[in-house]
């Protein structure tokens, strides 16, 4: 039996499952477009924080979380009432690039990953956007630079239903999985 339980973002499942050292965490997944509600994301989180935190003292498990410390304004709280500490990286994209993320969005650049590209079409509901709404939001950009691990690679196809959704171009440069593999045996304490 692993000896921690990983509440992870569903943003990471990909890259997650390809990292994640065999039998090192059982791990609950939220759904990325809680992001876009901070309230359902932290009752959820409290949910099954709750759940993993109980489980955890009758297995002698620790909880971690793989959750973005900016995702919510209160996520310090939410972390201890999980028996856990925040994860050490303010967003997924940090989770991935570290410290290089300034450097990559440079020049008006968002930044993306093949997860946030499926979960897109999820996200303008709770945020009660139509598609005028979506480019609005992201007419700031020049460009997107979708990082690409090439795991479970992105379609042409949604590429261009990305595009035609915000109207910004899309590039893709290719993700090494080192940063973010040493940030989660760091989270583990492997």
């Amino acid at each position: 039996m692993p000896s921690k339980i990983l509440i992870a973002c569903g943003i990471f499942a990909d890259e997650l499952k390809a990292v994640l050292p065999e039998g090192a965490a059982d791990v609950i997944w939220l759904d990325p477009t809680l992001h876009a509600e901070p309230a359902k994301l932290a009752q959820q989180l409290n949910r099954v924080g709750i759940g993993a935190k109980q489980r955890a003292g009758q297995t002698g498990c620790e909880v971690r979380l793989l959750i973005g410390s900016g995702c919510h304004p209160d996520m310090y709280t939410l972390a201890q009432a999980c028996g856990s500490c925040p994860a050490p990286f303010k967003n997924c994209i940090e989770a991935f690039v570290g410290r290089h993320q300034q450097e990559l969005e440079a020049n008006r650049t968002m930044l993306i990953t093949p997860g946030w590209v499926r979960s897109w079409p999820g996200l303008s509901s709770p945020l009660g956007w139509d598609a005028t709404d979506m480019r609005t939001q992201h007419g700031r950009y020049d460009r997107i630079l979708l990082l690409d691990p090439g795991i479970n690679p992105v379609s042409d196809e949604e590429i261009l239903n990305l595009f035609d959704l915000l109207q910004v171009p899309i590039e893709v440069e290719p993700l090494d999985l080192g940063h973010f593999k040493e940030t989660l045996l760091k989270i583990l304490g492997t």
